[in-house]
């Protein structure tokens, strides 16, 4: 009996790691990469929504 516990316990084990690599392997994009988008949002994105801003504000004056 104790035998088929122990082999029960190594199962839900083996279940639990395999869900604890997929969680892992789920992971988004990485640190430095969300500072590249950071720092691309602010030279690049930013100017061009000011930029457009301009635009339409000279169209109601």
């Amino acid at each position: 009996m104790s035998e088929e516990l122990n082999k029960e316990i190594l199962d839900e084990l083996k279940k639990i790691n395999q869900k604890l690599d997929a969680i892992s392997e789920q992971r988004g994009i990485s640190t430095p990469l969300k500072f590249i988008a950071v720092i691309i949002g602010f030279i690049i994105i930013g100017p061009l929504i000011l930029w457009s801003i301009g635009i339409i504000g000279s169209f109601f004056k």
